[in-house]
């Protein structure tokens, strides 16, 4: 949904809110709070179900099968990727609603409205820190980085260390900001994008511009 439309759909939620109030409220936080539950189906339990259709349908065997579910799984890995650069943002919409439905509410309402809140927190957060694994997850091997970028071993061993590193300090910064209740996910998102970008001036000096090209348009530093 692009951001034109969801403040459109907010601002329409916030219209009925205040017109129809606790009402309105209720009807939105049981939308936002189900929608999480409504939707079971794991990264990987997608990728086997298209995986078992175009099997089907093209008849693959299994060497193409192999081959075939490495691209839709890269493929739902770099999707993920993109979502999860805006649901931070996302996030702190739905932080400013609840704040604009909170304004017209009692003192009761509002502690009831907390409580919702919270609770649609904690599961938008578990499902940001899952896409953020499943994007990574699908980030390509070094044998496959190699080969895009027709890499020499002294630059495979250099663009190795540098990656393995980018990672480390990746798996810190989300392990600081997964164990707090109410991880700040825009910061989250700030300092992942501080880490990538040292990685990528980092690969500015052992690659050529041809290659980091190649690498930020064909492999992505999500």
């Amino acid at each position: 949904m692009n951001t034109a439309k969801l403040v459109v759909m907010l601002v329409l939620v916030l219209v009925v809110g205040i017109f129809a109030g606790s009402l309105g409220t209720r009807i939105y936080l049981r939308h936002e709070m189900q929608r999480p539950q409504a939707d079971r189906r794991t990264s990987e339990e997608k990728i086997n179900r298209i995986l078992g259709r175009l099997a089907q349908d093209l008849k693959l065997d299994a060497g193409q099968q192999a081959e075939v579910r490495k691209i839709i799984t890269a493929t739902e890995a770099r999707a993920t990727g993109l979502k999860v650069l805006y649901e931070p943002e996302l996030k702190d919409i739905y932080d400013r609603s609840f704040e604009k439905i909170g304004a017209k509410l009692n003192a009761e309402q509002k502690e009831q409205l907390q409580k919702r809140q919270e609770k649609f927190s904690a599961r938008f957060n578990a499902m940001y820190f899952t896409s953020l694994k499943t994007a990574r997850s699908g980030r390509p091997d070094m044998e496959t980085i190699s080969r895009l970028l027709s890499l020499d071993a002294s630059r495979r061993a250099d663009v190795s260390a540098i990656l393995q590193d980018r990672n480390k300090r990746e798996d810190l910064v989300i392990g600081k900001y997964q164990t707090m209740q109410r991880p700040d996910l825009t910061a989250l998102e700030r300092d992942l994008r501080e880490v990538r970008a040292a990685a990528i001036k980092e690969l500015s000096r052992v690659l050529t511009n041809e290659q980091l090209g190649h690498f930020k348009t064909d492999i992505g530093d999500y």
